[in-house]
């Protein structure tokens, strides 16, 4: 199943944007486990030595939170309606 997860930053020293991820999970928690790995590979200066991990990603020190979840694929809509970066 297709999940929209939209995230933001608890902590922007170096600008990163807040972001909507389109992922494929069999349920919920495996569709984050995947946005984790996705939203990494977009933003690599937010992973590495000393950064945040996929399992560490969200509500790490330095991590991302969900600020909305969504079943499908909504990441056309969310990026014409906000300003997100579109991870897909």
């Amino acid at each position: 199943m297709k999940y929209t997860i939209v995230g933001d930053w608890y902590e922007v020293p170096d600008l990163a944007s807040p972001f909507a991820v389109v992922v494929d999970g069999a349920d919920y928690e495996e569709a984050k486990t995947n946005a984790a790995v996705a939203v990494l590979e977009a933003f690599p200066h937010r992973a590495g030595e000393g950064g945040e991990m996929p399992e560490t990603l969200w509500g790490g020190d330095h991590g991302a939170y969900v600020v909305a979840a969504f079943h499908g694929d909504l990441g056309t809509h969310a990026v014409d309606t906000a300003n997100f970066e579109l991870i897909a």
